[in-house]
């Protein structure tokens, strides 16, 4: 059940936000950036963590401009953008990287407390912290915001107090620091945390009142506001006080403020409200993750509560910051969470800026941005990642794959559309521009089939046999043709004069075009799982020859045209002339020509042995040639070769030319070569047997003789003719 409670802009969106951001690292660790980078490393650091936050916090309202992005934040961005498998992949490692924001801002917290109460034990305070933290996200998100409005006031006083502070005494800025402690880009991985609170508010998406609007202006917001108040702090810290005292003295803030108890009061409410804002949007993150069966125990982790409070999740996550919190330390925390949340904010950006790149007409985001603006955000994010610590970098990558691959082996269903097949789509588009620049060669040849069928039902093996000739790159358009009963012009006016009287269904196919549909698609399917491209189409036409010749005709203007026609014989000789028919087409279309003669009693035999004959100066030994490649891999087969000669006398020129063709086809080693001289009907009486046997198709077509040759071999034969496009020496 969802929340009947929902928030607005400045309560749910950019209160939590910068809050987060005003949080730990500013108490407690700014001064220790300036002291190792002065003002203008220092000015430097804050300005490529804001990049991230900047571009991301944009790609953020420009997304949730466009869909209702729904609980889960970050996590619900990708998914729906990029697909629910990439978006576990995130989302997961996010989930974890805002648990362990919870146990940094608690260590935070306990941190500022032992230095004003040092008696106190460590693991005391972190758990009560903890606990408390917990109780207050179980009784209602709705009382931690009112909550965090006092710790803003708190917050704001205490900054008011350091510019105030006591003693100040007037230094020199310091353009560029020692780096004493830590090398640029440790520093850097340090503050990051500092700015990552952009993902408080996304994580509440879920919850606010018109999420569009709210998210833009209050993540912007607090965005904005947050980088006006590090800079500031950050010249004055530089400008008052020295480069040691802020590297060594982790709350310089509190020791320098003119009213101490309320920089005090304000540095645990801001680790605090920080940590609580972990707690708010990590189970919600959690829950979404759960609702969608990314991860297991999906019913008891997406529960909700009837005021839409997760708290079953709340509970798992609070286990995950107590494992944190008393195990970690904030300076060894805050590197892991970078890493995390750029991998998390360069997805992102990377979503919008594939939206925007594809152009499909579903991204209309009332919030427009430069496309160079998420593309930034991206190509930064992925080369901090590798600037800060190339094996933490690389090690999230893996998890994240990692993640991917178990996801997709899954199988899981997400209840939105993505833009994935839209991605793909205009990579295609784009391929086909380039392709079309550029002369075709034989060298980028690969059989692409494309079949007539009459009979659907009947042809589950040569299915099989296709698929042994495509695999694994080919591809094969199936067609049919239902016959219309009545002329083209008499069926058209039918349909015209249904849609008058308001009987026209969007369906206007018969039952027994759509049986015939049905089955085209129950015959493609094996090829489609096998991951070969595989499509089926029915026609309507006046009658067969008619339909497959005007496909024909449009498809060699389309992307990936075939290159191939494959056809079958029949043992009716009624259909022997349409065979012929069939064969001319291709032949004018420029189509090469496969034939398959079914020895119904043997079929394929064993798929093993291939007996491919060749004569003398044939133009038909390319395609020949590269179709028993393909059988013989895909068989894992014997390939034989055979020559026919009349006189006795040239055996030995015809074995070198066995070999030449071998040579030059690069046919397997252990390819056979068999001479045999004498009639052509004695030589196929005498050739060993095979579960298959090619031959070249003559420029005088004779059906009969093409029939008389499959009787004497006694098995599956093929007969093939080139279009001029293959070539074997490619």
């Amino acid at each position: 059940m969802m929340s009947s409670r929902k928030f607005g802009t400045f309560e749910g969106v950019f209160t939590p936000t910068i809050l987060t951001i005003l949080g730990a690292i500013m108490y407690l660790r700014l001064g220790w950036v300036v002291g190792n980078a002065g003002f203008g490393g220092a000015l430097i650091i804050i300005l490529l963590a804001k990049l991230v936050t900047i571009t991301t916090g944009l790609a953020i309202a420009s997304m949730s401009s466009n869909i209702r992005i729904g609980a889960g934040g970050s996590y619900a961005i990708i998914s729906r953008s990029l697909g629910l498998e990439i978006g576990g992949a995130i989302g997961i490692p996010l989930f974890l990287s805002q648990a362990l924001s919870g146990a940094m801002y608690i260590i935070g917290f306990s941190e500022a407390w032992l230095a004003i109460f040092p008696s106190h034990i460590e693991i005391e305070i972190i758990i009560g912290v903890l606990l408390f933290l917990i109780l207050i996200t179980l009784t209602s998100a709705k009382f931690a915001m009112k909550f965090q409005f006092i710790i803003m006031v708190l917050i704001s006083a205490s900054l008011v107090s350091f510019f105030m502070g006591n003693n100040i005494q007037m230094g020199n800025i310091s353009f560029w620091g020692e780096f004493d402690s830590a090398p640029f880009w440790t520093v850097f991985a340090i503050f990051f945390p500092a700015v990552t609170g952009i993902e408080a508010g996304a994580a509440m998406s879920g919850d606010l009142k018109n999420p569009s609007r709210s998210l833009s202006i209050g993540i912007l917001g607090a965005i904005t506001i947050s980088f006006l108040v590090y800079v500031l702090l950050a010249f004055w810290m530089d400008l008052t006080i020295s480069s040691d005292l802020l590297r060594n003295n982790y709350i310089i803030m509190l020791d320098v403020s003119r009213w101490r108890p309320i920089v005090v009061g304000a540095i645990l409410g801001a680790t605090f409200s920080s940590a609580l804002g972990s707690l708010i949007g990590g189970p919600r993150t959690l829950m979404a993750l759960a609702q969608h069966k990314v991860i297991p125990f999906g019913k008891i982790l997406g529960y909700q509560s009837k005021n839409g409070e997760p708290r079953l999740a709340i509970v798992f996550t609070g286990c995950i910051v107590a494992v944190g919190a008393l195990f970690g330390n904030l300076n060894t925390i805050a590197p892991l969470l970078t890493m995390f949340f750029l991998i998390t904010y360069g997805t992102i950006n990377l979503a919008v800026f594939i939206e925007k790149r594809i152009g499909i007409s579903s991204y209309r985001p009332t919030f427009k941005i430069p496309i160079i603006i998420p593309f930034i955000g991206f190509l930064w994010c992925t080369i901090a990642m590798f600037l800060i610590n190339p094996m933490f970098a690389g090690s999230a990558i893996i998890l994240i794959i990692t993640v991917y691959v178990w996801l997709v082996r899954e199988g899981h269903q997400a209840p939105w559309g993505d833009v994935r097949s839209g991605i793909f789509t205009a990579l295609a588009e784009w391929s086909v521009r380039m392709a079309a620049r550029l002369p075709s060669s034989p060298k980028s040849w690969k059989p692409n089939l494309m079949v007539p069928v009459e009979e659907p039902l009947a042809w589950r093996e040569r299915i099989d046999f296709i698929r042994d000739i495509i695999s694994p790159r080919g591809s094969v358009r199936i067609f049919s043709v239902k016959i219309l009963k009545k002329g083209v012009r008499e069926h058209i006016n039918n349909m015209v004069q249904k849609m008058v009287s308001q009987d026209f269904r969007t369906n206007s196919l018969s039952k027994d075009s759509e049986e015939l549909e049905k089955s085209l698609e129950t015959l493609v399917k094996p090829l489609k799982n096998d991951g070969l491209l595989a499509v089926s189409t029915l026609i309507e036409a006046n009658h067969f020859l008619h339909g497959i010749s005007v496909v024909t005709q449009s498809l060699k203007g389309m992307p990936l045209p075939p290159n191939i026609m494959f056809l079958t014989m029949s043992d009716n000789p009624d259909k022997d002339e349409r065979l012929k028919q069939l064969i001319y087409m291709a032949t004018n279309q420029e189509l090469g020509l496969i034939v398959l003669n079914l020895f119904e009693d043997r079929g394929f035999g064993h798929r093993k042995d291939i007996n491919m004959w060749l004569r003398g100066g044939s133009p038909n030994r390319n395609l020949s040639i590269l179709t028993a490649i393909q059988l013989e891999k895909n068989w894992n087969g014997q390939l034989r070769l055979l020559r026919l000669i009349d006189d006795g006398a040239e055996i030995n020129k015809a074995r070198v030319g066995l070999q030449a063709i071998a040579r030059r086809g690069r046919l397997p080693i252990d390819c056979e070569k068999i001479i045999f001289s004498g009639t052509f009907p004695q030589g196929l009486e005498d050739s060993p047997p095979a579960d298959i046997n090619i031959f070249g198709i003559s420029n005088n077509i004779n059906i009969k003789t093409m029939h008389k040759i499959s009787s004497i071999v006694g098995t599956t034969c093929l007969f093939i003719r080139d279009s001029g496009e293959e070539s074997v020496l490619a």
